[in-house]
């Protein structure tokens, strides 16, 4: 009887360690899937992180030359008025001395 006492000790503690295994890998599972699914979230976030990024930098781009093109036009709006505007003030006549200075400089390369 002490035989089949100690037996039945056994079996129902090898039962325990048999729950205990199974409880322990249930939960190893379960930590597991969890720290997979914080990875995949980390990933995604990271994904997102870098696509708002670059689009964010496009846009300073795209900014940037427009407003490089914007002051670059004003500049040479500026340049052209200021010429018009001294070339309206410059006087010049032209006499027959003139004519022939000019007239010997063009035609200074050809004989």
């Amino acid at each position: 009887m002490a035989s089949s006492k100690s037996q039945e000790e056994y079996i129902h503690t090898l039962r325990q360690i048999k729950e205990t295994e199974e409880k322990t890998y249930g939960e190893i599972e379960a930590h597991k899937k969890q720290v997979d699914q914080e990875i995949k979230n980390l990933q995604n976030d990271l994904k997102n992180t870098i696509d708002m990024t670059k689009q964010e930098g496009e846009k300073m781009i795209e900014k940037s030359i427009e407003e490089s093109r914007n002051n670059a036009f004003r500049e040479a709006e500026s340049i052209v008025n200021d010429a018009e505007n001294k070339s309206k003030s410059i006087s010049f006549q032209i006499d027959k001395q003139v004519v022939k200075d000019i007239m010997a400089i063009l035609f200074s390369d050809i004989k």
